[in-house]
């Protein structure tokens, strides 16, 4: 019966130097992963600080966005009151005098047949004194491969910009 031999753990290198080519394989596939650990790092950080320059962005159009925001996600959440506080002229008074009740049915049936719409980009934005006209891509839940262009009628108001009906052809 032969004697039993010694077999080397894993990252033990065995005495008489086999292994060291393995060693060395593991110390480039080490390296590559701490590399692309240090990539994905420089990726994150980068995604923060352009995350915070941008909330902290106070330019007329960061706020024309982020009304246009506010309303897309009150429609989407069903928030009534969101969407009472974003609007102004006929909408605002199409939520102001809508009931939650009525609105939560309406809500509820937009979302079974899955027709809220839903901003992909907000395109363009041109700003003309207090009022504001916003071009963004679209498309529903239903068919999300159906984009198209929306426009956003916005005024600024003493409470912020407002998501608006267009104004009346002159």
């Amino acid at each position: 019966m032969a004697a039993p031999q010694r077999v080397p753990a894993s990252g033990e290198q065995a005495a008489d130097g086999a292994g060291s080519t393995t060693d060395g394989a593991r110390k480039k596939k080490l390296l590559l992963i701490a590399g692309a650990a240090l990539v994905a790092l420089i990726v994150v950080i980068g995604g923060v600080v352009a995350l915070l320059g941008n909330s902290s962005d106070s330019s007329p159009e960061a706020q024309v966005k982020k009304a246009i925001t506010t309303y897309t996600d009150g429609l989407s959440t069903g928030n009534l009151e969101a969407l009472r506080g974003v609007t102004c002229g006929a909408q605002h008074d199409f939520y102001q005098n809508i009931s939650a009740d009525q609105f939560a049915g309406v809500y509820r049936t937009s979302k079974e047949q899955k027709s809220i719409p839903v901003v992909q980009s907000i395109d363009a934005i041109q700003i003309k004194g207090d009022a504001a006209l916003a071009s963004a891509t679209v498309y529903t839940e239903a068919d999300p491969s159906k984009q198209s262009a929306r426009t956003f009628d916005l005024k600024n108001t003493d409470g912020g910009w407002k998501v608006c009906d267009p104004p009346a052809a002159q």
